[in-house]
């Protein structure tokens, strides 16, 4: 091998038998961790072209975030290289073993435990865990078992029951709520409980339950999340109680950070000695970290890329601990797996991302010129690829990002509003090429800031935390908007920062499968010169009240939409003025009227959804999308 102190392109070998100590980077003689090899680039000449880091196949357990930051960066022409070795599948994961199972004592089944049932103490096994450590997801031999809840449904319109609250419930504690009687018998102190809550048809938070009185049926929830309305716009208000012992049942776990515990009750008598259980602890497994805005973006991470590796198992932040700087949009989970924050020519490539307790992928603040390609990316608490800039104003630092050749579903574990793709002040990006499926909501988002919120300032937005809090809703720039001047949407176009992307030839299958009020292809209050086109995709003839294959929303114009394809029932979108063809192929112009607030130029040309059956050219459009793409990664459960 190359000598390390060459100036010559190199090759630096990691092994999970290898040494940071005594190996020197050498193929027979491997670092152990990506941080020694990482630590190892540092010290070269600054001239000392590409380096590929090969990753022999095995496990990386991670006990912190891999960082990488400006001094870690390549050039255009020769780029840093984490990669696979060919042929090995190499895993980074966030992993912390679970053992110690017993049964309950005679004094623990004889106990109260916060209304466990009987048939529980039973048949659950205890475990402890340091006090304090509080995770939203367990696994058994890698698959994710699931969490304790007290209605074993999805289907929150029908089955879930209601919380009640107003206006004036919202307050520094949080939003305190009434229920059902009976519903928090016997959790009076219980302080891991979640409520995952309906705050509109088209959101849920998690939030954290506390100050339970079963007494008189309130409790107070707890979300920095700013999704909620102040009377939940009465079509919301639907929850199912997350994390307690009062409603375990078989298969089900449930943790006690304040007592250091955990119980599972194992499905069909499985005995949890014979399986590797474990729980995920970090939040982010890879961070490419530039410099932020306070030092001008100035030295940013650049030229590298990752290349082969899977990454799996992380957890989430809890609703309460969300940094108020953060953007909380959509009623997404804004944390990722992978994280890039202040980045320029930087990628993921042909990698997969499975069980991240937030996004697959994060783009945030400035991010430029970056690709995701050929990943797959599965069974996400919240979405896959996410991409958000500074929020409205001129700060213009999201753009010029791909996604392509991806797979991505099974995602919204916990998040339903999430995404495969989402833009927020980002802009001439492109998607193309990939395979979307089995999704809470939409499968591309471009969404931005109402004018009329934009106009009126912080105090006009009609959402807000259990705080009462509202300016993360959007994280504006108002010192940068010219609020006098935005007079109607058009005004506002400037400010979203989310112009001329494209989306193109992607297979979008089984969308809207949780919540309502969106499609396929879906965008807010965006910018101008948005180009959906040859897109196609199917959703199973389920309930599709308030769901579209193509949804133009509110203050949303300037969409070129053209030649997309769907066999599926619901309507293009929501207008009063789209005509009976609903966009289904007219092949003119359409001036959406959306709630009496938009008008503007969107163009629709030959577009065909149906439901009967398969549009023509429907199946040539997915056949020649997949040979195009040249298939697409699949190696999690339920791709």
């Amino acid at each position: 091998m190359t000598s390390i102190a060459s100036n010559r392109p190199l090759s630096l070998f990691v092994s999970p038998t290898g040494c940071d100590k005594t190996g020197d980077g050498s193929a027979e003689w491997p670092f152990a961790t990506p941080e020694r090899a990482r630590d190892a680039i540092r010290a070269l000449p600054r001239n000392a072209g590409g380096i590929t880091v090969v990753f022999r196949g095995g496990e990386y357990r991670l006990s912190e975030t891999f960082t990488l930051t400006p001094a870690d960066s390549g050039t255009p022409e020769c780029p840093i290289v984490y990669a696979a070795q060919p042929g090995e599948e190499v895993r980074f994961v966030s992993k912390e073993d679970i053992t110690g199972w017993r049964r309950l004592t005679d004094g623990e089944r004889a106990a109260d435990l916060f209304g466990m049932s009987e048939e529980a103490k039973e048949n659950v096994y205890v475990a402890e865990i340091p006090v304090g450590w509080r995770f939203h997801a367990l696994y058994a031999d890698g698959t994710r078992l699931p969490n304790s809840r007290m209605i074993p449904s999805d289907a929150w319109e029908h089955d879930w029951p209601r919380a009640t609250a107003g206006r004036d419930d919202y307050g520094p504690r949080g939003l305190s709520a009434r229920f059902d009687e009976g519903i928090f018998d016997g959790l009076e102190g219980w302080e891991d409980a979640e409520a995952r809550l309906i705050t509109a048809i088209w959101w849920n938070v998690n939030a954290a339950v506390t100050e339970i009185d079963p007494r008189e049926n309130t409790a107070v929830f707890r979300s920095r999340l700013t999704v909620f309305y102040p009377d939940f716009r009465s079509m919301g208000g639907q929850f199912n109680l997350m994390n307690t012992p009062k409603y375990l049942t078989e298969g089900e776990w449930c943790v006690d950070s304040v007592r250091g515990r955990v119980y599972w009750w194992p499905a069909d008598g499985r005995d949890p000695a014979a399986s590797a259980v474990f729980a995920p602890k970090l939040r982010e497994l890879v961070r490419f970290q530039g410099d932020g805005e306070d030092a001008g973006w100035k030295e940013r991470v650049h030229d590298v890329t990752l290349c082969g590796i899977e990454f799996l198992y992380t957890d989430r932040v809890p609703e309460t601990e969300l940094d108020p700087k953060w953007l909380t949009r959509n009623g997404e989970s804004p944390d990722g797996m992978i994280y890039f924050q202040g980045v320029e020519r930087c990628a993921v490539e042909d990698c997969v991302l499975g069980y991240s307790g937030g996004q697959g992928i994060v783009l945030d603040q400035w991010a430029q010129d970056c690709s995701v390609t050929g990943c797959e990316i599965g069974w996400s608490s919240s979405g896959g690829v996410f991409m958000t800039g500074c929020g409205p104003g001129t700060n213009d630092v999201n753009r010029r990002n791909t996604v392509a050749r991806c797979h991505i579903h099974h995602i919204g574990g916990d998040y339903m509003h999430s995404c495969a793709v989402q833009f927020f002040t980002s802009n001439h990006n492109t998607v193309e090429y990939n395979y979307f499926h089995d999704l809470p909501y939409a499968a591309v988002s471009i969404i931005g800031m109402a004018w009329h919120q934009m106009q009126n300032g912080p105090d006009s937005i009609d959402t807000e935390n259990t705080f009462g809090e509202r300016h993360t809703m959007y994280n504006a720039r108002w010192a940068e908007i010219d609020r006098a001047s935005v007079r109607d949407y058009l005004d506002a176009i400037p400010y979203q920062l989310s112009d001329g992307s494209v989306m193109q030839y992607n297979i979008c299958d089984n969308y809207m499968q949780t919540l309502r009020d969106g499609g396929a292809l879906y965008c807010w209050c965006s910018g101008r010169d948005k180009v959906w086109q040859h897109n196609c995709g199917y959703r199973a003839f389920t309930d599709d009240w308030a769901v579209r294959a193509i949804h133009i929303d509110d203050c949303d114009g300037f969409n070129y939409i053209y030649q997309n394809l769907f066999y599926a029932s619901g309507a293009t979108d929501n207008s009063h003025t789209n005509g009976a063809a609903g966009g289904r192929g007219d092949g003119g112009r359409t001036d959406l009227d959306v709630w009496d607030d938009t008008v503007s130029d969107n163009v629709w040309k030959e577009n065909v959804i149906r439901a009967d059956r398969e549009p023509d050219g429907y199946r040539e459009l997915r056949e020649s999308i997949t040979r195009a793409a040249g298939g697409w990664l699949s190696k999690l459960p339920g791709a």
